[in-house]
C-alpha cells in the first residue's frame, strides 16, 4: 500500500526477490502471501508487475499496519518540514 501511495498508481514494477528484500523476509513468504492476496481478488500477481485489483479491500486487510506505517511517514515527514 505504501509503495502505491508513492508511486501513485495501482501498478508496481516490483519482484518478490526485491519485496522480500524490502522487508527482510524469504522470497517464499512473499510467493505465499502474493498468492493469498490474489486468490483473494484483492491483486494480480505475474513476474514483476504487482496490480492492485481492489484498493478498498487491501485497505480494509491491511489497515492497522499500513495506517501505523503511514502515520509514523507523515510524522517524519512533517517533523522535517518544520
Amino acid at each position: 500500500m505504501r509503495s502505491r501511495d508513492l508511486a501513485g498508481d495501482n501498478t508496481l514494477l516490483l519482484t518478490q526477490e526485491f519485496v522480500a528484500q524490502m522487508l527482510g523476509v524469504r522470497r517464499t513468504s512473499v510467493s505465499l502471501v502474493a498468492n493469498t492476496l490474489q486468490s483473494a481478488g484483492l491483486i494480480r500477481y505475474r513476474r514483476g508487475r504487482i496490480e492492485i485489483a481492489d484498493l478498498e479491500g487491501l485497505r480494509s486487510a491491511s489497515y492497522e499496519c499500513y495506517g501505523r506505517v503511514k502515520a509514523h511517514y507523515d510524522r517524519l515527514l512533517a517533523g522535517g518540514t518544520k
